[in-house]
């Protein structure tokens, strides 16, 4: 294949929808797991680049465990950190443009308006230390492409799943109610990816913001899922109490307010995420269809 779409992390919900987009649209698509490359190794890279040419790689490849990440730093390190770099020096080198994915998780959150590009970056957890560091290591590769943040990704599993799966056992639900961001649904997300991949992309690589139209505290977004599955089925709705993210008491700090201004990438690429309401009956009837019953 040459000239087609790489996509590192294929296995991820980033990637796998993304290569479902691509595939639908006739795109010429290459899906490598964390099981298939070590995106750590640098000449099993360059192997990939001469074996796959690539017109376009997306690397949606990432240590995600925010959590996890405060004891086991130095995976989040070399997955996000140092591995961005490399992909990035082997685009360079094999004539490849990268679309990078980062996260609203290198800000602090203490700004009280939503985030746009040139806002200085202070992210409060390994995690997010971890992803700015692979930002930068993109740049200093003198890759091509886009580096884009997004933030509170959607699907039928993760926080979604988890909500629903509690709801249906009847337990009461604790959720955090004082974080603030704007959700972004994952099959939106991969429509922007795809459409990114066939534009003609920066030749120094620039950072984007790309997520959902409106703002949720995690509370508010487990009360609209709750409501539809409750409504849906018929089953008793749970109860339901906020509490806060102090109280939580979770290894890894998070921003208060992450909410990113999606501006620009609208300007530029024409791209706008939905409000996250709109995705919610897709959501609820994805994670249904998907449980046994």
């Amino acid at each position: 294949m040459s000239g087609g779409v790489l996509i590192l992390g294929a296995g991820g919900q980033v990637g796998r929808a993304t290569a479902a987009v691509l595939r639908r649209q006739g795109r010429a698509v290459t899906g490598l797991t964390r099981g298939d490359l070590d995106i750590t190794d640098e000449s099993a890279l360059d192997e990939v680049f001469r074996r796959v040419r690539p017109a376009t790689v997306i690397n949606a490849a990432a240590f995600t465990a925010v959590d996890r990440a405060e004891a086991q730093p130095w995976r989040a390190e070399a997955v996000n950190g140092l591995a961005p770099g490399l992909i990035g020096a082997s685009a360079r080198r094999h004539g490849a443009a990268l679309i990078h994915l980062s996260t609203d998780y290198v800000f602090d959150g203490e700004k009280g308006a939503p985030y746009v590009e040139a806002d200085t970056a202070a992210p409060v957890s390994v995690y997010g230390r971890s992803k700015l560091a692979g930002e930068a290591a993109v740049l200093r590769s003198g890759a091509a492409g886009v580096i884009l943040r997004t933030s509170w990704l959607l699907s039928a599993g993760g926080f979604v799943g988890a909500i629903l799966s509690r709801a249906r056992s009847g337990e009461v639900l604790r959720v955090v109610g004082d974080q603030k961001g704007r959700p972004t649904l994952v099959d939106d997300l991969a429509q922007a990816l795809a459409a990114l991949a066939r534009q003609t992309l920066p030749q120094a690589a620039q950072v984007y913001h790309y997520a959902g139209a409106t703002d949720a505290t995690w509370f508010e977004l487990a009360g609209a899922l709750v409501d539809e599955w409750s409504g849906r089925t018929g089953a008793a709705r749970p109860v339901m109490t906020g509490v806060t993210a102090e109280s939580w008491n979770a290894p890894a700090r998070r921003p208060s307010d992450s909410r990113l201004d999606s501006g620009r990438i609208a300007a530029d690429f024409g791209l706008l995420g939905r409000d996250w309401r709109e995705g919610v009956p897709e959501l609820v009837e994805a994670w249904l269809n998907k449980e046994p019953d």
